[in-house]
Formats: structure tokens, C-alpha cells, sequence
């Protein structure tokens, strides 16, 4: 993401803007992080931009490929994977969007004991976590595409793409990264944009309508 990389340090906040914590955030991280946190928050990089995109996306791929017809297999798999990556594109916007504005402090550095420690830019994003958003949106949209193509693969993509959003979550806890309502807030938002983007930007059901309207679109049907 380019507000990761080129545009955090003119967007960022120099100073938090949510510095303090709550008993729940508090008693959760006391339970959760490990004794090498660092340790736990390299794993999560791992599963969440490693392990997350390329089975959802792999696995998606092997559904279209194996349902389409002879000379189909391309289209089908380039029609099936858009969907999730506009998903992931449009909701991690939005995430960047609401760390650099809310500016919480990590906990990290809120727990930190050497008084001489110098928080960076990228310790005043943590609400709400983008690794969240990022695995439950690639998890729910790979299973809303699977689901509306009644792939056998239904099955595994939600286990696994759910299961390694959990488990991403998790080590951002464990990692010292976050707290449970930044990775809850990554979720919900993620677990949404990967239920609605797919059904506007992707080819709708056949009980779906898009209808123009003065002021934008209308969607009306059964969902």
C-alpha cells in the first residue's frame, strides 16, 4: 500500500491522538502477548501477507480453473479473483484512512518501560488493524465467490482463509501490535467490505439489481 510506504511520513501523526488503554484491552494483552513479542508480530507478517493472499487467491484460482469449460479456465479465474482484489484494495483504503486520523498508540509503546524509548510514526497506527481487515476480507471474499459459483472448494476456502485471519489476529495481540478492539474493529470491517464489494463489483445474481438513481445507485433484491 502506498500510504504504508512513500506516503507515512506526511500522513502519520508525529503524536498519538488515543493514548490511553481499558480494563478490557488491558486484561486481554496482559493474557495474550509473549514474552518475544517481536517474535509473534513476524509470524503475523507472515500469514497475513504471505500465507492469506496466496491460498485464498490460489485456492480461488483452482476452483475456476477446475469449473470452467475449455477455453474458459482464464477468464474464469481472472473473473473470480478481481472481485477479491478490489476488496482488499477498497478496504485497506479505508483501514489507512482511519489509523492515520484516530491516531491510537500501540501498545507497545504504551506498555514500554525504557523512558528514553522514542515512539515512530508507524507507532501511533493501531486503530484498527490492517492486518485484520486484510486477512478477513481476503477469507470472507474468497468464500462469497466460492459460495456464489457453488464450488466444491467452498468448504476449504472458508476454513482456511478464517482460520488464518484468527490465527493473524491473534499474533497482532500476541506481537504487541494491537489490542483486541483494533483487531475486532480489522474484522468486522474486513468481514464486511468482503460480503458487500464483491456482490456490487462482481457479476451479480441473477435476483439482484442495480438501479440508477438521481442521487447515486440502489441495490434491490435478496441477499
Amino acid at each position: 500500500m502506498v500510504t504504508e510506504t512513500v506516503a507515512k511520513s506526511a500522513l502519520a501523526p508525529d503524536r498519538c491522538r488515543w493514548c490511553n488503554t481499558d480494563a478490557l484491552d488491558d486484561r486481554v494483552r496482559s493474557s495474550l502477548v509473549w514474552t518475544d513479542p517481536r517474535r509473534a508480530a513476524t509470524i503475523s507478517d507472515v500469514t497475513g501477507f504471505v500465507g492469506t493472499p496466496v491460498l485464498m487467491f490460489g485456492l480461488t484460482a483452482l476452483a475456476a480453473s477446475g469449473a470452467a469449460g475449455d477455453g474458459e479456465g482464464v477468464a474464469r479465474i481472472i473473473d473470480d479473483v478481481i472481485p477479491i482484489f478490489e476488496t482488499v484494495v477498497s478496504s485497506e483504503l479505508v483501514t489507512q484512512a482511519v489509523k492515520f486520523s484516530v491516531g491510537r498508540q500501540r501498545p507497545l509503546v504504551h506498555f514500554h518501560s525504557n523512558a528514553d524509548f522514542i515512539p515512530g510514526q508507524d507507532d501511533n497506527l493501531s486503530w484498527f488493524s490492517g492486518h485484520a481487515t486484510l486477512t478477513f476480507g481476503l477469507a470472507v471474499s474468497a468464500g462469497v465467490v466460492a459460495h456464489r459459483r457453488g464450488s466444491a472448494l467452498e468448504p476449504v476456502i472458508w476454513a482456511t482463509g478464517l482460520t488464518l485471519a484468527a490465527t493473524t489476529s491473534y499474533l497482532r495481540i500476541a506481537g504487541d501490535k494491537h489490542y483486541l478492539t483494533d483487531v475486532l474493529a480489522g474484522a468486522a470491517w474486513g468481514t464486511t467490505a468482503g460480503i458487500v464489494i464483491p456482490r456490487l463489483t462482481h457479476a451479480l445474481p441473477s435476483n439482484i439489481t442495480v438501479v440508477p438513481q438521481s442521487s447515486g445507485v440502489a441495490v434491490s433484491g435478496t441477499f
